[in-house]
């Protein structure tokens, strides 16, 4: 099987679109979501409705909780609550029903699906430091525990025994593989694909992640596509300028 890795799409149709169709030459067979669809962007019926086209796996972000008042909007930078506030004007009762029933984590194959970190998924913290790691690698029951919010891809690998991180993959501009271990009982590996509606890594291209579970190899891909579109979007519905200008700088 292999498996397209997407995050943090935030309502970004232009760049969901491209990633999807980057998809679609690379013999796919289940796309996976780690939340965060909605939010910042100006287009989230159209990425709820391309997800629910690609049969995606979902589970929810923050942004998701904050549109369906799961989370305190008081949770949420000035500019972040304010696109929440539209957004949920944007969605029907049908959307903000489906987003309110997504799960906090899913298992697919050999992928645990987390937004923040798998020990308090309801916290949504940031996964950024080796303690986090270590925790999140010690609750994970697969080989990969898949995990977004950060909008920086990386893969690490995690020795359970040794209580040892190692960073494998990291914010590279270009596009890299590694190959995992199969060795279930000592390794874990947290895998971020990154952003692919507003990367903050200082590259603006897109970026998802691929997993081939048959040959062990996982890649970082980064597609362009179109950001002054995207941009105009946002200005156009009266969202934050911000949440716009960021797009063209990839932070």
């Amino acid at each position: 099987m292999r498996y397209a890795i997407l995050s943090d799409i935030h309502a970004n149709l232009e760049a969901l679109t491209a990633v999807l169709e980057d998809i679609s030459a690379q013999r796919i067979d289940r796309v996976l979501c780690l939340g965060d669809s909605v939010g910042y962007g100006a287009d989230p019926t159209a990425c709820l409705a391309r997800l629910e086209g690609a049969r995606a796996l979902s589970v929810c972000g923050n942004h998701e909780w904050g549109c369906v008042g799961k989370l305190d909007i008081r949770w949420f930078s000035e500019a972040a609550g304010r696109a929440i506030e539209w957004t949920r004007d944007q969605l029907s009762f049908t959307e903000l029903d489906a987003l309110r029933r997504l799960p906090l984590t899913a298992t697919e194959g050999p992928l645990t699906l987390v937004h923040g970190t798998l020990t308090h998924p309801d916290r949504f913290d940031y996964l950024i430091e080796i303690g986090q790691g270590l925790d999140s690698a010690r609750s994970c029951r697969t080989v990969v525990c898949a995990v977004g919010h950060t909008h920086v891809p990386f893969v690490l690998e995690v020795d359970r025994r040794e209580r040892q991180v190692r960073r494998l993959l990291t914010a590279a501009q270009e596009l890299s593989e590694v190959r995992l271990t199969d060795d279930a009982e000592r390794v874990r590996y947290l895998l971020n694909p990154g952003s692919v509606g507003q990367p903050r890594d200082g590259d603006p291209r897109a970026s998802y992640a691929i997993l081939d579970a048959a040959d062990h190899g996982v890649g970082i891909r980064r597609i362009p596509y179109d950001i002054e579109r995207a941009q105009a979007k946002i200005r156009h519905a009266g969202l934050p300028g911000l949440l716009a200008d960021r797009l063209g700088v990839g932070r």
